[in-house]
C-alpha cells in the first residue's frame, strides 16, 4: 500500500514569503498538560544557501530521505524556492532549498532568481546553512552571502569526499566562516551521506520554540503539479546538453486524477528558438518520446501511482527576458 504524501497547503499564488500565519496555539515554552510538564516544541525555517551547484538540493534529499528537488550536475538547476519538511515528536523543520546566488545574472530570469533566493535567506530564515563546493570555492572570492547580520549560520563544506587537499579545506573555512561569521562548520558529503545526521542533530538543537506551522504530515507547501513540471525539466537536464535544459520551461496545463485509471498529466515544453524546439524533439520525435517515457517513469515512482503523459513543445521567443512571460511561467519578477 502507498503511503500518503501531503504535498501542499493551498492553492494560492506564490506568496513573497513562505512563512505561513503565525500559529495560534499556545506561546511557545514548558506547557503543563494535566499536571505534567512537557518538552516544548521546536519548529523554525532553514534556508540552505549557497552557489549553483553546491549540492543544496541533494543535501535537502538526504536529510528528509526522499527525493524531493530534482537534481543535475549542472548548475543552476534549482529555480524555485523548495520548502521540504522534516518533522519528529517535537520539532519541525522547514527547509528552503533556494536558487543558487548569482554575482552577475545574464538574463531576466537569473535576476529573478537572484531575488527569490535573497528573500528566503534575508527575510525567511531562522537559521542559514550556507554550502561551499569543496572543489570549486576560492577562499579569495567569497562574494556577497546575503546572510542578514544577526541571523545564525552554519557553514557546510560539501563534496568533501572527493580529494581536496586539507589545506585547501582550512583556507575555504577560515575565509566564509569569517565572512559569515558562522559559529560552527561542518565538513560532509551530501551525496554519500557523510556527516549529514550530525548536521541535521545541529539543526534540529538549533530551532526556536515553537508550536507547529504544517500540518503534521506535510512534506511541502506545493501542489503536485508543480513536482510534476520539476520532474519534467530535470530529465530535459539529463538528457539534453549545452544551452538546452537552461532555455526550457515547463507548464502542467492538465494535472487530472482519474480514479481506478492512470492519471492525466499534459505539459508544454517551452523554448526560445526553432532550433531548440527541434533538438527537443529530435528525428522523427524520438527523442521527444524518450523524454515522455522518462519523465513519465519517475513521475509515477514520485506520486507513487499511475500516470499518462503528454509533452508539447512550443516556441516563446526570449522567455527568459520578459518579464510577462516569466510571471506567466511562476518565476518572481
Amino acid at each position: 500500500m502507498q503511503t500518503k504524501r501531503y504535498f501542499f497547503e493551498n492553492e494560492g499564488p506564490a506568496r513573497s514569503r513562505c512563512r505561513p500565519a503565525e500559529p495560534t496555539a499556545p506561546a511557545p515554552g514548558r506547557i503543563a498538560r494535566l499536571g505534567v510538564l512537557t518538552t516544548p516544541h521546536k519548529a523554525g525555517f532553514v534556508a540552505l544557501a549557497g552557489r549553483p551547484n553546491v549540492g543544496k538540493s541533494t543535501l535537502l534529499n538526504s536529510l528528509l530521505k526522499f527525493k524531493l528537488s530534482i537534481v543535475s550536475h549542472k548548475p543552476q538547476t534549482t529555480r524555485h524556492r523548495i520548502l521540504g519538511i522534516l518533522e519528529g515528536e517535537q520539532f519541525q523543520a522547514c527547509f528552503l532549498d533556494t536558487p543558487g546566488l548569482i554575482d552577475e545574472p545574464a538574463d531576466q530570469l537569473q535576476k529573478s532568481l537572484r531575488v527569490e533566493s535573497a528573500r528566503a535567506i534575508r527575510e525567511d530564515a531562522d537559521l542559514i546553512v550556507y554550502m561551499v563546493d569543496a572543489v570549486e570555492a576560492d577562499p579569495r572570492k567569497v562574494g556577497d552571502t546575503h546572510v542578514r547580520p544577526g541571523t545564525p549560520v552554519v557553514l557546510v563544506i560539501n563534496k568533501c569526499d572527493r580529494d581536496v587537499p586539507e589545506t585547501k579545506l582550512a583556507a575555504i573555512e577560515a575565509a566564509y566562516a569569517a565572512a559569515l561569521k558562522a559559529d560552527k562548520v561542518f565538513r560532509i558529503s551530501a551525496l554519500k551521506g557523510q556527516g549529514v545526521e550530525e548536521l541535521k542533530a545541529e539543526i534540529i538543537a538549533r530551532l526556536p520554540e515553537s508550536e507547529p506551522f504544517y500540518e503534521k504530515g506535510q512534506l511541502s507547501d506545493r501542489w503536485e503539479r508543480f513536482f510534476a513540471s520539476e520532474i519534467v525539466r530535470e530529465q530535459v537536464f539529463d538528457l539534453y546538453h549545452d544551452e538546452i535544459p537552461h532555455a526550457v520551461a515547463v507548464v502542467v496545463e492538465t494535472f487530472r486524477e482519474n480514479q481506478g485509471k492512470p492519471d492525466d498529466v499534459f505539459a508544454t515544453l517551452y523554448v526560445e528558438r526553432d532550433g531548440q524546439k527541434g533538438i527537443i524533439i529530435g528525428k522523427a520525435g524520438k527523442d521527444l518520446h524518450r523524454l515522455t517515457e522518462r519523465a513519465q517513469a519517475m513521475l509515477e515512482a514520485f506520486l507513487g501511482r499511475t500516470v499518462t503523459l503528454e509533452l508539447w513543445v512550443k516556441v516563446r521567443k526570449d522567455w527568459r527576458k520578459d518579464p510577462r512571460s516569466l510571471k506567466e511561467f511562476g518565476y518572481s519578477t
